[in-house]
C-alpha cells in the first residue's frame, strides 16, 4: 500500500513539470557561423527586468519549454564577449513552436557579460559557464557552525549524513578546493566538516572539473567539483578556538575542544586542525565506530587486504553523536607549498586516536527447517584505535606542456579491542583482538600535452599493504576441559603493481576519445593458525592451519570515446583483458590455475531535453575474479561463536547491469527530480553453508554458476515554494534483492528481500524570528526464503526542530527526535530532546552556546533487522543527558 502510494507521486510531479505553455528553439553564431556553446537564454515578460525562465545553449542549440502564460515574452541571447541580442513575441499563442535563430556581433568595446545574475527569493546564485556560485550568507538560518551544514541547504547538492560525500547534480564531487587549492585530496571531509562557516564567503560547483590543467577541454568533462571562496579578508593567518566542558548526570566531565588555522599567502596556503572531544563528534575522515566508507576508501579497496578477523562494529540508525561514546584526539596539517612558477609540493599529516565504549545485546531469534531457537550475546567492548598517516604530493612543470606528479602515502593503523562476553545468559568470555595495518602507496604520474586537442600519460603505481591480526578468547571454546584459551593467529599481505599509457584526444567537433595499455602483478600471501593453550604454555594445532599464495598477473587495453551530436551524448567502453591466476596452498599442497581472455563493453546515452533535463541510461558487461575474500579453506575463529572457511574456486563472475535515470534540476524555479531504475545479475557467486546452534556458527562459502539479482528504483523530489518560504524534499527508495544460500543442511534455498524507505523533509525559511524544520522517515524490510514464513519489520522515525532568534544576536534551537523500532510494538519507542542556546557579541569574534543533549535522558537504543532465517535485535547504550557550556573565538 505504501509502494503504491509512493510511486504516484513522481507521476503527479512529472505531469506538472510537462505542462508546457510555448516552446522556443533555435540556434546561436557568431558572424562566422561558428557555434556559441554555454549562452544564456533568458525569458522576461512586459517589464524587460526580471528573468522567468531561463535555459543554457549546448553547441550553439537551444530550446525551452515555457512552464507560465506570458501576454508578451522576450528573449535575450546573452554569451561572454558578445553583444546581447532579443526578440519580442506579443500576443504569444498558446502551445506555439517559435523558431528564432540569433547571430550575434563581438563587443568590441568591452562592456561584456561575463556572468548571469538569478536571484530568487533568499536563495541567490550566479551561473557562469560550468560554475554555479552560491552566496553563503543566503542560506544561513544561524544555527550553522561548519561550512558542511550550508552545503546541505543548497540546491542541486547532496551531503551523505553518514560519510560526507557530496554529490552535485547526480555525480559524486571530486574534490572540494579552497580557493582553486586541492589541499585535501579525496578525504576533503577534513575541510567540510571543520572548516567555520564565518570563513567562507560562497560555494562554487563546479562541472567539466579537470585538476590537470593541461588536459582542460582534452579529457572527458564528467567531473564535478566544490571550491570554497574565502571571505577576503581571511589573508595571513585565521581561525577559530573552541572549548566546551560540562557535565552529565552522574558528574562524568564532557569535553569539546577544537582549533582550526589558516595559513594563506602568495606561496603558502594551510589548514590545520586539533580536537579533543568526548561526547560523540567524529572530526576524522576516518570512521571507526560504524560500517560507512569514505570516497578514498572505496577508491583504494583494490589495493588493500581485507582483515580477516573483522573488526567490532557498531549497528546505528541514530545519529553517532547520540550513541559513540567515544574519547578522541585528532590533529590534521594539510600544506601546500608553491616552491616556483613549475614546482608545488603538498603535505598531509594525520593523528587519530579514539578509545570507544559501548555495551550491546545481540538477539538472534531463528526459525531453520521448521525449527526456532534463540540466541543472546551481551557484550562489552573498548575499541581503541590509533593512526599514523603521512601524504606527500609533488607537481613539477617540467615544461609548459609537460607535468610530473608524484605521490606517496604511508600510514600504520594499530587497534585494539578487548570485549566481555555473556553468551545465553550463562557462558561468559574474556576476548581481544589486536590488529596492526601497515600501507604504502606511491605513484609516479607523466603528462605530456601533444597539441590543444591530444595528451599522453604514463603512470607507475605500487602499493603494500600487510594485516597481521591476533585474536585471543579467554576460556576456549574449541576444548575447555584441557586448555584455558584460544588463539587465532592471522597474517595476510598484498603487494600490488601497475603500469598503463595512456592516450587522450579531443575531435573538432569536441568529440572525447581515450586508449590506454597496461598491466598488473597483484600478489597476496596468507598465513593462520588456530590452536588453544594451557597455563603451561603448552598448545595444540586444532584444524586450523592456513598457508597460501594467491597471485592475479593482467594484461590490458581500454578504450572509450565520448559523441555529443545535438541533444545526444553517446559515451562507449570496452576492456580487453588476459587474466591468469594461481592459488598455491601450500598446507594442502594444492596448486590451482587459470587462464582467461575476457571482453567488457559499457555504453552510456544521455539526451537533454533542454538546459536543465536530461535522461540517462546504461548499460555494463563485466567479468571478474572474486576469489580475493575466499581463499583459505581451513576455518578461522573471528568472535566467540563464529569460524569460517571457504572452498576456493578461480571461476569468474559475470554482472550485467542496466540503468535510467531523469534529472531535472532548475534552479531558478528551485525545483529538483531525480527518479531512477538499476537492475543488476551477477552469474557466478560465493554462497553460504551456515550451521547454526544456540552456542555455535560455522560458515563455509563456496562457489556456485547462479545467480544473485537486485533491483532498485529511487525517486527524489524538492521544490522551494516561494509563498509559504519553504522547501519540501521527497526521497524514496525501493528495492528487491534475490540470492541463495544453505542453512543447516537444507537444499539450495532461494531468498527475496525487499526494502522500502521514503524520507519527507521540510523547512520553512521565514523573514520572522521563528522558523521549523521537519523529517520523517518510515522504513520497511521483508525477508523470506522458499516456502517459509515473512520476516517482516517496519519502522518510524520523526525529528523536529524549532530555531528562534528572539532578539539580535540570540537563537535559540530546540529538537525532538522520535523513534519507533517496530510499528507492531508501539509502546517500545524512544524520545530524545535537545536544546541550544547561542549568542554573539557585537564584536562577532567570541560566540557562546549552551547545550543540553538527551533531556529525557534516555539510557539505551534498540533497532531490528531481518535476514531469510531470522529477526535479529540489537540494543546499544548511548550517550546520557549533559549540558555543555562553549565558547568560541574567531581570530
Amino acid at each position: 500500500m505504501y509502494i503504491k502510494n509512493i510511486f504516484l507521486i513522481p507521476l503527479i510531479l512529472s505531469s506538472t513539470i510537462i505542462g508546457y505553455s510555448q516552446t522556443i528553439l533555435g540556434t546561436i553564431t557568431d558572424v562566422e557561423q561558428n557555434s556559441l556553446d554555454y549562452s544564456y537564454v533568458l525569458i522576461k515578460d512586459y517589464d524587460s527586468i526580471n528573468v522567468k525562465e531561463y535555459t543554457i545553449a549546448r553547441n550553439g542549440k537551444y530550446e525551452i519549454n515555457l512552464k507560465k502564460e506570458y501576454l508578451k515574452i522576450i528573449v535575450e541571447i546573452q554569451s561572454s564577449g558578445y553583444i546581447t541580442a532579443t526578440k519580442t513575441i506579443k500576443n504569444p499563442n498558446k502551445n506555439k513552436t517559435y523558431n528564432f535563430n540569433f547571430l550575434l556581433d563581438k563587443d568590441t568595446i568591452g562592456n561584456q557579460l561575463d556572468e548571469v545574475i538569478i536571484t530568487a527569493k533568499r536563495k541567490p546564485f550566479k551561473i557562469k559557464k560550468d560554475t554555479v556560485s552560491y552566496n553563503v550568507n543566503s542560506y544561513r538560518d544561524g544555527s550553522e557552525r561548519k561550512i558542511e551544514d550550508i552545503i546541505k541547504k543548497l540546491p542541486g547538492i547532496e551531503v551523505d549524513k553518514n560519510t560526507g560525500a557530496i554529490k552535485y547534480n547526480g555525480k559524486l564531487v571530486e574534490n572540494v578546493t579552497l580557493d582553486g587549492d586541492n589541499l585535501f585530496g579525496h578525504n576533503y571531509t577534513l575541510g567540510t566538516k571543520n572548516i567555520n562557516v564565518d570563513m567562507v564567503e560562497q560555494i562554487e560547483a563546479i562541472e567539466n572539473y579537470s585538476e590537470n590543467a593541461l588536459l582542460k577541454g582534452i579529457e572527458k568533462g564528467d567531473k564535478v567539483s566544490i571550491n570554497l571562496k574565502l571571505k577576503k579578508g581571511k589573508i595571513n593567518f585565521s581561525g577559530n578556538i573552541d572549548f566546551g566542558s560540562g557535565v552529565s548526570e552522574n558528574l562524568k566531565e564532557f569535553f569539546d575542544i577544537n582549533t582550526n588555522l589558516l595559513g594563506i599567502t602568495k606561496t603558502y596556503k594551510s589548514f590545520a586542525t586539533l580536537s579533543y572531544n568526548n561526547i560523540g563528534i567524529n572530526r576524522s575522515p576516518f570512521n571507526y565506530f560504524g560500517f560507512n566508507q569514505n570516497r578514498e576508501q572505496i577508491i583504494e579497496k583494490k589495493f588493500l587486504t581485507k582483515k580477516i578477523i573483522p573488526e567490532t562494529r557498531f549497528l546505528n540508525t541514530l545519529d553517532e553523536e547520540r550513541v559513540n561514546i567515544n574519547n578522541q584526539y585528532f590533529g590534521n596539517y594539510n600544506a601546500l607549498f608553491k616552491i616556483n612558477r613549475r614546482l608545488k609540493v603538498k603535505t598531509n599529516l594525520y593523528y587519530v586516536n579514539d578509545g570507544i565504549t559501548s555495551e550491546q545485546l545481540f538477539e538472534n531469534q531463528f526459525t531453520i527447517n521448521g525449527q526456532s531457537f534463540t540466541t543472546i550475546d551481551n557484550v562489552s567492548t573498548e575499541k581503541k584505535p590509533k593512526q599514523y598517516r603521512g601524504d606527500l604530493d609533488v607537481k613539477y612543470n617540467t615544461s609548459k606542456i609537460s607535468l610530473l606528479e608524484f605521490n606517496l602515502t604511508i600510514r600504520q593503523e594499530n587497534i585494539q579491542t578487548p570485549s566481555s562476553v555473556v553468551s545465553n545468559n550463562n557462558n561468559s568470555f574474556t576476548t581481544i583482538l589486536n590488529s596492526e595495518s601497515f600501507y604504502l602507496r606511491q605513484k609516479l604520474l607523466y603528462t605530456k600535452k601533444i597539441s590543444d586537442k591530444k595528451a599522453f600519460q604514463f603512470f607507475v603505481f605500487q602499493s603494500t599493504n600487510n594485516i597481521p591480526q591476533n585474536f585471543q578468547i579467554n576460556p576456549s571454546i574449541i576444548d575447555p576441559i584441557n586448555y584455558e584459551n584460544d588463539i587465532q593467529k592471522s597474517e595476510y599481505s598484498k603487494n600490488y603493481l601497475e603500469v598503463q599509457s595512456i592516450l587522450l584526444g579531443s575531435t573538432i567537433k569536441k568529440n572525447k576519445y581515450t586508449f590506454s595499455f597496461g598491466g598488473i602483478i597483484d600478489n597476496n600471501k596468507l598465513q593462520s593458525e588456530l590452536f588453544s593453550q594451557n597455563l603451561t604454555g603448552n598448545s595444540t594445532v586444532e584444524n586450523g592451519i592456513n598457508n597460501l599464495r594467491y597471485s592475479k598477473k593482467t594484461i590490458y587495453q581500454l578504450g572509450s570515446y565520448q559523441f555529443k551530436t545535438g541533444k545526444w551524448k553517446l559515451s562507449s567502453a570496452y576492456r580487453f583483458t588476459y587474466l591468469d591466476q594461481e592459488i598455491d596452498d601450500k598446507e594442502s599442497d594444492i596448486k590451482n590455475t587459470q587462464a582467461n581472455f575476457l571482453f567488457e563493453p559499457s555504453i552510456n546515452i544521455e539526451y537533454k531535453l533542454n538546459g536543465i533535463s536530461s535522461f540517462l541510461g546504461t548499460v555494463n558487461y563485466k567479468k571478474s575474479s572474486i576469489v580475493d575474500d575466499f581463499l583459505f579453506q581451513n576455518q578461522i575463529l573471528i568472535n566467540n561463536r563464529t569460524s569460517v572457511s571457504n572452498i576456493p574456486n578461480l571461476e569468474l563472475q559475470e554482472a550485467l547491469s542496466y540503468g535510467f535515470s531523469y534529472l531535472h534540476n532548475d534552479l531558478y524555479n528551485l525545483v529538483e527530480v531525480t527518479i531512477g531504475m538499476n537492475y543488476q545479475n551477477r552469474n557466478g557467486n560465493f554462497f553460504t553453508n551456515s550451521t547454526i546452534n544456540p552456542n555455535t556458527t560455522q560458515v563455509n562459502y563456496f562457489f556456485l554458476p547462479q545467480d544473485n539479482n537486485n533491483l532498485k528504483f529511487n525517486f527524489s523530489a524538492t521544490k522551494y515554494i516561494r509563498f509559504l518560504e519553504s522547501t519540501v524534499k521527497l526521497n524514496s527508495d525501493y528495492s528487491i534483492s534475490q540470492y541463495k544460500n544453505i542453512v543447516n543442511n537444507s537444499e539450495l534455498r532461494n531468498n527475496e528481500s525487499r526494502f522500502f524507505n521514503t524520507e519527507l523533509y521540510f523547512r520553512t525559511a521565514f523573514r520572522l524570528f521563528v522558523n521549523f524544520e521537519n523529517t520523517i522517515n518510515f522504513s520497511q524490510s521483508i525477508s523470506q526464503s522458499d516456502n517459509s514464513n515473512e520476516f517482516l519489520n517496519e519502522s518510524l522515525n520523526n525529528t523536529f526542530k524549532i530555531i528562534l532568534k528572539p532578539v539580535k544576536n540570540w537563537l535559540v534551537l530546540l529538537s525532538s527526535d522520535y523513534f519507533l523500532p517496530n510499528r507492531n510494538q508501539k509502546s517500545e519507542n524512544y524520545m530524545f530532546l535537545d536544546a541550544t542556546i547561542r549568542y554573539r557579541p557585537k564584536n562577532k569574534k567570541l560566540e557562546f552556546n549552551f547545550t543540553a543533549k538527551n533531556l529525557m535522558n534516555e539510557d539505551n537504543f534498540e533497532q531490528i533487522q531481518t535476514s531469510d532465517f531470522s529477526t535479529n535485535i540489537y540494543r546499544t547504550n548511548i550517550l546520557p543527558r549533559y549540558y555543555l557550556l562553549n565558547m568560541t573565538y574567531d581570530f
